[in-house]
């Protein structure tokens, strides 16, 4: 449940990078994620033949602002997006530089707050920092979501008890968008605790883009199952599974 609505995948998928539509197509509903996102500065909006017109049928749209480096280009961005796809939902993204692609956590906090007034449903794209999630939580964000190392990197989790942190410190919605790169991955964010994945690269540009959203699926799914189960706790030394009552001696 993310803002009252609620969607049946734990799994957010992005549409970028994709070789065709048709693979995109077939990737999606392997995954059966219900929540998509679409860049709005890189979709001409004027053409009949546009990524909007060919999913709005099956799936609810993510608008997000990638590409903004100013809280103006974003405000500018998200106001074109609620226009064009009739929805407040909005991923916010505020890049620092070209090359890191990493978030500017000054300008998406103030950004964030302006966008809230005008009645967005943010999706706060931000660096793993439990600080910045926590303030994001706080101004009204509906979903806070942190990277686990840089867009399209696929160098997955670098800094898990950060991840801990921000899990433990907000209360609502948390989902880790970014560095994905395996399956693995994805199972391993789940058992922690949250509430879901966003993912792009590690699918579009896997060699088979169609069995990898499968298991990314599958991923999400089993380590979710995992969290809800209880994980064994970790131990130093060896546990015994079979006591010694009745193990027959040597005389």
């Amino acid at each position: 449940m993310i803002d009252g609505k609620e969607f049946n995948s734990r799994l957010i998928m992005g549409t970028s990078l994709f070789p065709n539509h048709s693979v995109l197509e077939k990737a999606l509903e392997i995954s059966e994620t219900s929540l998509v996102t679409v860049s709005i500065r890189r979709i001409d909006l004027k053409s009949e033949v546009n990524i909007f017109n060919f999913l709005k049928k099956k799936y609810n749209f993510l608008p997000n602002t990638a590409g903004c480096f100013s809280s103006q280009e974003a405000i500018l961005t998200a106001e074109l997006g609620r226009e064009s796809l009739e929805t407040n939902f909005l991923k916010l993204e505020l890049i620092s530089d070209d090359e890191t692609l990493l978030p500017d956590s000054i300008e998406l906090l103030k950004t964030a707050k302006e966008l809230i007034k005008k009645n967005f449903k943010i999706f706060a794209y931000c660096c793993d920092d439990p600080v910045i999630c926590k303030k994001l939580e706080d101004i009204g964000c509906v979903a806070v979501m942190p990277l686990i190392s840089p867009i399209g990197s696929g160098l997955g989790i670098r800094n898990e008890h950060n991840l801990e942190l921000i899990r433990e410190f907000c209360k609502g919605t948390v989902i880790v968008d970014a560095g994905i790169g395996r399956p693995s991955d994805a199972t391993r964010i789940m058992e922690l605790g949250f509430d879901g994945v966003l993912l792009n690269s590690s699918v579009a540009r896997a060699m088979d883009p169609i069995n990898m959203a499968n298991a990314m699926k599958l991923a999400v799914k089993s380590g979710r199952i995992g969290f809800l189960s209880g994980v064994i706790e970790k131990n130093k030394y060896a546990i015994r599974s079979t006591e010694n009552k009745g193990k027959i001696s040597n005389f």
